[in-house]
């Protein structure tokens, strides 16, 4: 009775099959912990699991991550739970044992992890892909060194080189073309009439800025002046909101029907903390752009015209305006290469600079 109770007390901490009742995704531990109180007195010995990625995760984590604050671990645990949920969903679903994994299982993954989009719409690129197989491969290769493994184990994901998936050229694959001004007008009418704020707040923010989608609906209301000479948004790091490269934290003109947006968000979010409060969190880039795409998809099923072609639309008017490269950089927060410090001297000469450029490449003004 007492080794029910027990067995009862591990499963009941997992989903159970609606046939046989067994825990379904409980670790090795848990399994074989159940199997030996089962078949407690009996004469045949209990066969002990195969260690699973899933084991690996979780000892990782354990071992690896304790000595950090709250919040990096929560973040590491997400990220390492996201990255073991993409081993999964490329192998079919379920949790590899570890010493069944191949070096086909790795390429597959690694293919499955370049095939992604992101919420802007891009691809990702091989430099982040690298960095999660660089997360899977440190949890693999302690799984190594802690569990009982055979000696000959030889972890599949070491020495994996990261290639742009199918031979395409990273610039192919991330490839977005501008919306054509009848797209642009039918997508703008349809997210403005019928999306709910701060949905259309958010695409004329984009629209008149060029801004990444994150870097909008991470926006902070202090992110944000609308009462100055100079209006513009500050795109900076902060808790809820990690920027993509020292270049992308800038500050973007207010130019127009941006400005009156940025305005109207702020009367919106009433004192609060985050400009967008429903899309600001961690992954809300992501929600905001599949609310949005459904509109784009309700004008357009080109597979080239998602809500990142807005931010080739704003480089497509500064260059037609003829805004010189370094200003087009910094208004998109594209890498300057040192120029930028040597030309503009400070922060308030660049926003005047970047004021005149978006001026002229939306209204056409000198």
């Amino acid at each position: 009775m007492h080794r029910d109770a027990a067995v009862e007390g591990i499963a009941s901490q997992y989903p159970r099959d609606p046939e046989t009742q067994d825990p379904v995704g409980a670790t090795a531990v848990d399994r074989h912990t159940i199997n030996a109180l089962r078949n407690a007195g009996e004469h045949a010995p209990v066969a002990v699991p195969e260690w699973t990625l899933e084991d690996a995760r979780l000892l990782y984590m354990r071992e690896h991550l304790g000595g950090e604050s709250h919040e990096d671990r929560r973040r590491a645990a997400v990220r390492l739970l996201r990255i073991v949920g993409m081993v999964r969903d490329a192998l079919g679903g379920v949790d590899p044992v570890l010493v069944d994994l191949t070096r086909d299982d790795a390429r597959n993954v690694r293919d499955h992890m370049l095939d992604r989009l992101k919420s802007d719409g891009e691809r990702i690129s091989p430099a982040s892909v690298t960095r999660d197989l660089n997360g899977l491969r440190a949890v693999i290769n302690f799984a190594a060194t802690e569990f009982p493994l055979p000696g000959t184990f030889q972890n599949p994901f070491n020495k994996l080189s990261v290639k742009v998936v199918r031979g395409k050229s990273s610039a192919a694959i991330s490839k977005r073309d501008p919306l054509p001004p009848a797209i642009l007008k039918a997508a703008r009418e349809r997210v403005i009439g019928s999306a709910r704020q701060p949905l259309p707040w958010i695409w004329r923010l984009l629209e008149g800025t060029g801004c990444r989608l994150s870097e909008v609906t991470g926006l902070r209301v202090e992110d944000v002046d609308v009462t100055s000479d100079l209006p513009h948004i500050r795109i900076t790091w902060h808790d809820d909101r990690r920027i993509k490269t020292d270049a992308s934290e800038r500050s973007v003109p207010l130019i127009g029907d941006a400005l009156e947006a940025a305005r109207e968000a702020v009367h919106g979010a009433a004192g609060g903390l985050l400009l967008f409060p429903k899309y600001g969190a961690e992954r809300g880039a992501d929600a905001a752009s599949a609310a949005l795409m459904k509109h784009i998809r309700r004008v357009t099923k080109d597979p080239k015209h998602v809500v990142h072609s807005l931010r080739h639309n704003m480089k497509d008017r500064l260059r037609l305006a003829e805004v010189a490269q370094i200003e087009q950089d910094l208004i998109l927060g594209h890498a300057l290469e040192g120029i930028g410090d040597r030309t503009y001297g400070g922060g308030q000469a660049r926003l005047k600079a970047t004021a005149r450029a978006m001026n002229r490449a939306l209204n056409g003004a000198a």
